[in-house]
């Protein structure tokens, strides 16, 4: 229905407007990268994860067609989290000592609280039918990710001054690598075997910003350039992608980084920034996590929801909801940090 699309229509819409007030052109690229712009991609990010999930029965071909962004989105948080990581231990001598009980307040203090809350949705809503003790310490794929690659990161980081900075580097990406390719091998594509290689593109901007901030400044030849490769591969990925490796692994790493690229260098000499997306940029780890449960709060007391609605409605719930996390879970976890 056409109402459906309006409705669907709209989460993009707003999100464009979102991103776009209050940016404006910059004589150079120097908040390319900076606490202001990774959060303005978290922002923007957040919102099209949520539309790659949403349960079949409610789905239209416009949120499909914005949810294939999707991957892109997760392989760009992989890419701000790697690479927010050496930046912070270039800039603080003492992280590795801290970095556990830093890592591990941020990333399991909003599931823990997410938890709680899917737990008494299943015991007071649905009459004690609890998922029991494996709910409550329920940790999300993507949060596994990130703590496999927290503790190689940690155990590499120990052994710097045995071996140095530059094998230090090579092996992080020997690990990133190698994961990515046992998990796509061995386990059936599961955990996240594309979506973390932005883990590497992390730690490669961090190790070359000066050099990709040169390939990356913005001119009109550039940008049409990367935007026929983009256009190229996604094609190419459509009609290969069943292809064993070349095309449903290879094919779509080099579409993400193609395509985060474009992105790049269309971005890269803009200050961007308001309240509005810096507040989805705060609150988007929390949109993540809890954009499921959501999903599944309005299918069971809105089941009748048109496609449309039922998109737009997990939206807006699933930022209430993060809000309230956020605002919960703030504190608690400047409380566990070290200080």
């Amino acid at each position: 229905m056409i109402i459906d699309y309006l409705f669907t229509a709209a989460i993009p819409i707003l999100l464009f407007f979102c991103v776009w007030c209050g940016s404006k052109k910059s004589p150079n690229q120097d908040s390319f990268m900076n606490k202001d712009y990774t959060k303005v991609l978290k922002g923007a990010c957040c919102i099209i994860v949520i539309l790659v999930h949403i349960p079949l029965q409610y789905q239209n071909k416009l949120q499909d067609g914005i949810g294939s962004f999707a991957y892109i989105c997760v392989t760009l948080f992989f890419l701000i989290s790697a690479y927010g990581m050496k930046l912070s231990e270039e800039a603080k001598p003492d992280y590795i000592n801290h970095f556990w009980r830093n890592r591990l307040a941020a990333l399991l203090i909003p599931v823990a609280l997410i938890n709680v809350c899917v737990c008494m949705y299943q015991c007071l809503i649905l009459f004690n039918n609890w998922g029991g003790v494996k709910s409550l310490l329920r940790v999300n794929d993507y949060v596994i990710v990130l703590l496999q690659y927290c503790l190689w990161f940690y155990l590499v980081s120990l052994g710097r001054k045995l071996y140095g900075e530059r094998i230090l580097n090579a092996l992080l990406i020997i690990g990133i690598v190698v994961s990515s390719a046992v998990m796509y091998f061995f386990f059936d594509k599961t955990g996240w075997c594309y979506e973390r290689w932005g883990l590497l593109w992390g730690l490669l901007l961090y190790l070359n910003l000066p050099l990709i901030k040169k390939y990356v400044a913005p001119n009109y030849r550039k940008i049409i350039v990367l935007g026929v490769i983009a256009l190229t591969l996604g094609v190419a990925y459509l009609k290969f992608k069943p292809v064993f490796f070349w095309g449903e692994y290879l094919l779509k790493i080099v579409l993400g980084i193609a395509i985060i690229a474009l992105v790049f260098t269309l971005s890269s000499k803009r200050i961007w920034g308001n309240k509005a997306i810096f507040f989805l940029g705060d609150i988007s780890y929390e949109v993540y996590l809890s954009h499921g449960f959501i999903m599944a709060l309005l299918a069971h007391f809105c089941p009748q929801l048109s496609s449309g609605l039922f998109v737009l409605s997990t939206v807006i719930g699933t930022i209430v909801f993060s809000t309230a996390i956020h605002a919960v879970g703030k504190p608690l976890v400047s409380l566990c940090r070290h200080r």
